[in-house]
């Protein structure tokens, strides 16, 4: 995967697509992402948002990788802080669990949830 992580990035038409490799050594897994310049998930959520006249303040995301961060970057309540952080062979948000330990409901808990009237 480095090697075609390598070829991808040096290749002629390189400035017509931006590349984002993850790596687990531990799993011997490496994944590459091959994206359009200007495509990403941030933007895609940035664009969804002002189509339906969301704020960004309003908006949830919850991300376990690289790939994730400007959408983190982009909403109000990203699941955690917006920072992921590299531990053993996961990467989690930064307030939250990881994905094994169910870290997107911590995240709705923490995040979605907290405003929500008790029922009763």
């Amino acid at each position: 995967m480095r090697d075609a992580e390598a070829a991808l990035r040096g290749a002629q038409a390189a400035e017509g697509f931006k590349v984002a490799a993850t790596v687990y050594e531990s799993r011997d897994f490496s994944m590459i992402d091959v994206l359009h310049p200007h495509c990403s998930k941030g933007a895609a959520l940035a664009e969804w948002a002002t189509l339906r006249g969301v704020t960004r303040e309003e908006v949830m995301a919850v991300g376990d990788n690289h790939n994730d961060l400007e959408m983190l970057s982009f909403a109000g309540s990203p699941g955690g802080d917006g920072q992921l952080r590299r531990g053993a062979e996961k990467f989690w948000l930064a307030r939250t669990a990881s994905n094994d330990h169910n870290g997107v409901a911590a995240a709705i808990e923490l995040f979605a949830l907290r405003e929500v009237a008790p029922c009763g």
